[in-house]
């Protein structure tokens, strides 16, 4: 392969290098925990209202008559802002950690003081998940 090319210009070698070929590997299965954070991704999305979002295309933020911002949609729980969204769905995944908390304790009966710790984490997340969006649900329909 060393074949001697000629060159025009006397005294200037020839560069000394091959080009070596890339290889890129694809894996032959999706990795079990990328798949599982698409799964999280696309109940996250429509947990926190996508589907509505790209039907009505709903507000940012919004103010009232006063120029004063609201963090709710008034007026009924038909509307919502991006905001309200978010913030329900990232309450509600709050809620499934404390379920998933309260599952892990039962996997190892030996550790007891972990699983307790466990139970009793994961039942105050489902607790303040509950009680929080029971609030922003009652803020949202005036009931203050």
């Amino acid at each position: 392969m060393d074949k001697k090319l000629p060159w025009v210009v006397p005294g200037i070698r020839r560069p000394n290098f091959r080009f070596y070929r890339l290889t890129v590997s694809i894996p032959r299965e999706v990795p079990s925990k990328l798949f599982i954070l698409v799964v999280f991704l696309a109940i996250f999305y429509v947990y926190m209202g996508g589907v509505y979002d790209i039907v009505e295309k709903p507000l940012t933020i919004g103010s009232d008559t006063n120029g004063n911002p609201l963090l709710w949609y008034p007026g009924g729980i038909d509307r919502q802002f991006l905001l309200e969204g978010i913030v329900a769905a990232l309450l509600m995944f709050i809620g499934f950690a404390g379920l998933y908390l309260m599952d892990s304790a039962t996997k190892d009966p030996h550790d007891t003081q972990r699983a307790w710790k466990y139970m009793t984490i994961g039942s105050l997340l489902i607790i303040l998940a509950m009680i929080t969006l029971q609030r922003l649900i009652d803020v949202k329909l005036g009931n203050k």
